[in-house]
């Protein structure tokens, strides 16, 4: 667990989910996302940042929708 202290204290952003598996693993008890956020905020590590993409999401379909997205939003 010390590597993803180490990277979060670089960048000073701790990306929870990865960090939430291995605590598990270290932990031995299944615990949920919020009490793990709840503990990091207690401990001082406020800042959130959401992750880069959904586990699940489409890249192609994604990078289609930027494409083909008008350049601003037209109240009608």
């Amino acid at each position: 667990m010390q590597e993803v202290f180490d990277s979060a204290g670089v960048g000073g952003v701790l990306v929870v989910p990865p960090f939430a598996d291995k605590f598990r693993q270290k932990m031995g008890v299944p615990l949920s996302l919020s009490a793990i956020y709840r503990m990091l905020a207690r401990h001082g590590w406020r800042k959130i940042a959401p992750d880069a993409t959904h586990p699940k999401g489409d890249l192609l379909a994604r990078e289609d929708w930027k494409k083909n997205s008008p350049g601003c939003w037209v109240k009608r």
